[in-house]
C-alpha cells in the first residue's frame, strides 16, 4: 500500500515538473489558436462597450441637454413663460399648478401675440402627442398625463386667444 501511495506521489510531482518546464520553455501557452495575425489569441465572443453605467448616463444627459438647447432656441417664449412658471418652486408658493398657470397666463397677456405664434407652431411642428411630451417635459416641470399635453397646450393657447 505504501508503494502505491509512493508511486502516485511520484507521477504527481512529475506532472508538475512537466508543467513547469512547459510554461518556463513557452510550449504550454501556444495551445490557443492564434490567428489574429497581431501576436495574440482570438477570444472567440462579441465585444462590448463596457462603460460605467455613470458615463452612458453622461452622455444621455449630454444629448438631453442638447436637445433641449436647441428646443430652447426654435421655442424661446414657450420656454420661458412654462420654465418661469411651470417649476416646483413656483407651484409650490403658489400652492398648485392651476393657480401658476393663471398667473403665468396673466403675466405673459402683454406677449400674448408672440405666445399664441410660437404654441401654434409648436402645436404645428410636432403632431404626436410623444413629440409635444417631450418639449413640454423639457421646458418645466408640470406634468399633463391625464389631459392630455397637446390638448393642454391646445387649451392653453386658448387662453391666450381669448386675451385678444
Amino acid at each position: 500500500m505504501a508503494f502505491l501511495i509512493q508511486l502516485v506521489l511520484v507521477a504527481i510531482f512529475i506532472l508538475i515538473i512537466l508543467q513547469i518546464f512547459k510554461m518556463v520553455r513557452g510550449d504550454g501557452a501556444k495551445e490557443i489558436d492564434d490567428r489574429s495575425g497581431a501576436g495574440g489569441p482570438v477570444i472567440e465572443g462579441e465585444a462590448r462597450d463596457v462603460s460605467s453605467p455613470g458615463k452612458s448616463a453622461a452622455e444621455t444627459l449630454k444629448d438631453f441637454e442638447n436637445a433641449r438647447a436647441e428646443l430652447k432656441g426654435r421655442y424661446p417664449a414657450v420656454f420661458a413663460m412654462l420654465g418661469g412658471y411651470l417649476n416646483s418652486h413656483t407651484i409650490g408658493d403658489l400652492g398648485s399648478l392651476e393657480a401658476a398657470v393663471k398667473d403665468m397666463v396673466k403675466d405673459w397677456a402683454p406677449r400674448r401675440d408672440e405666445v399664441a405664434r410660437e404654441l401654434t407652431r409648436l402645436l404645428a411642428d410636432n403632431e404626436t402627442e410623444e413629440e409635444v411630451r417631450a418639449i413640454i417635459l423639457a421646458a418645466c416641470d408640470a406634468e399633463f398625463e391625464q389631459e392630455g399635453y397637446r390638448a393642454w397646450l391646445t387649451w392653453l393657447l386658448g387662453q391666450f386667444n381669448d386675451l385678444s
